[in-house]
């Protein structure tokens, strides 16, 4: 993948992290993707420890895996996976929806959730991955579950999102509508459903999906 042009600003570990993830959801950066110590060196103009010590934290965070004599590369998730991670995520998404929605019912102000999801509605390509994550932290302290607040992140749907970039559909501004509207009516049952179908749709697509779209069972 190319980098933006010219040379950043040097960078600490957990910038390289950041910018590792948001280049995910933008392209710059893809699973399976071979992550060398000396490009990134370069790219981000930081030593080898600043870029171990990053490349570290993703590998915690199973976004990155480390292999002796191989080196860093993105996670690719195998088909499996990808259902097990989408299956636990639309769980979590439909309980912080319904908790939103009824913190709503008990007279919490859904504006700020109002208007990250319009902020996510008309980002560009270069400001999508911030404003998702607006809108998401929005929905999720509406709710005012520090539990989910701890677990989403830990998920790796930005991986799910990078390595299915070509599956997108284009009703999810529609559904993010419909499921904001919801929780503004505070309707906790509606809210849950709204959120879950969309994971629901994609996990039944899997199977459609073709190998290369995964990394190999057992891999």
């Amino acid at each position: 993948m190319n980098s933006h042009p010219g040379k950043p600003h040097p960078s600490g570990p957990e910038t390289l992290v950041r910018d590792i993830l948001h280049g995910l959801s933008e392209g710059r950066f893809a699973p399976g993707q071979r992550l060398a110590e000396p490009d990134l060196m370069a790219r981000y103009g930081v030593g080898r420890s600043t870029v171990r010590e990053a490349l570290g934290r993703l590998a915690a965070g199973g976004v990155v895996t480390l292999a002796p004599h191989r080196g860093a590369h993105i996670r690719l998730l195998t088909r499996r996976e990808t259902a097990d991670v989408l299956r636990v995520s639309e769980y979590l998404l439909g309980l912080a929806a319904r908790q939103a929605a009824e913190a709503v019912l008990a007279g919490g102000d859904p504006s700020r959730l109002v208007a990250a999801a319009d902020a996510y509605t008309h980002a560009d390509a270069a400001t999508e991955s911030r404003a998702r994550a607006r809108y998401y932290r929005a929905l999720i302290e509406l709710g005012g579950n520090s539990e989910l607040e701890r677990l989403l992140p830990a998920l790796q749907v930005h991986l799910i999102r990078a390595q299915l970039r070509s599956s997108r559909h284009a009703s999810a501004e529609n559904e993010r509508a419909a499921l904001v509207a919801a929780i503004r009516a505070g309707q906790p049952g509606t809210a849950e459903r709204t959120a879950r179908i969309p994971i629901a749709t994609l996990i039944a697509r899997l199977d459609d999906l073709p190998d290369s779209a995964f990394a190999a069972e057992g891999g």
